[in-house]
């Protein structure tokens, strides 16, 4: 009989998912110019952030215009659950392929975003749009920001161990820019025009497989009074 420590949940595939629309970096940037227009010093003394982000293009589910007029609530949540189900399906679609699994194979299932709220969860949803089985465990994973992702594959390798042999379905969606504020002028938020797209990824996490990289192990901390290093308010 295997022990936690002898099982090795592995990576068995991976495959990402972009939204059509791509953004030209030197555009975001003059776009950032005209928004943050009322705090021109600052924008310029930051504006080398574009250049050392080290990024030509990136991904959005909406395009420039968007950005330059106010959005309710509503309206972002909409676009969130709409593109969102369509990047996690054709990220989670790709994989399965890739791994040569069948929507009935999944037995647990795993889906981490912060830029979004979704109730039906993005797993409900993706168990909807894909035909996944109705036994299928579910882990929504929200509010972790950029560590998302990791953590989260953490967590479906705690799962595995504990359950081997039980195929996870592992999924990441944000959607940053309809989080974007054109009233907030803060520092954050001209770094943030310079940094984030829009995209999913999925992966299968199996350990009964020799195929893909091994999750050896991981570990977290969170440190005290670090509260308002990430967060966005809704």
């Amino acid at each position: 009989m295997q022990t936690n420590q002898s099982i090795k949940p592995r990576i068995r595939a991976l495959a990402t998912a972009v939204p059509a629309i791509i953004l030209d970096q030197a555009d975001v940037e003059s776009l950032g110019q005209r928004l943050f227009a009322a705090r021109g010093a600052t924008f310029e003394r930051m504006r080398p952030v574009y250049a050392n982000a080290g990024i030509d293009e990136r991904y959005s589910c909406v395009d420039l215009d968007w950005y330059t007029q106010e959005h309710s609530w509503r309206e972002r949540s909409r676009l969130f659950i709409e593109n969102a189900r369509k990047l996690t399906k054709q990220a989670a679609g790709e994989c399965l392929e890739q791994a040569g699994l069948a929507p009935d194979d999944i037995g647990g299932i795993a889906v981490v975003s912060t830029t979004g709220v979704a109730t039906p969860s993005l797993d409900a949803l993706l168990i909807e749009d894909m035909g996944l089985r109705r036994d299928i465990s579910r882990l929504p994973v929200f509010g972790l920001g950029c560590a998302g992702g990791v953590i989260g594959l953490n967590r479906v390798a705690e799962l595995e161990r504990g359950a081997p042999g039980k195929k996870w379905l592992f999924v990441v969606v944000e959607l940053c820019g309809l989080t974007f504020r054109r009233a907030d002028l803060s520092n954050s938020n001209i770094v943030a025009t310079a940094l984030f797209g829009d995209g999913a990824a999925a992966m299968v996490i199996d350990s009964d497989t020799d195929t893909g990289p091994a999750i050896i192990c991981g570990g977290e901390h969170t440190w005290p009074g670090s509260l308002d290093v990430m967060g966005w308010q809704m």
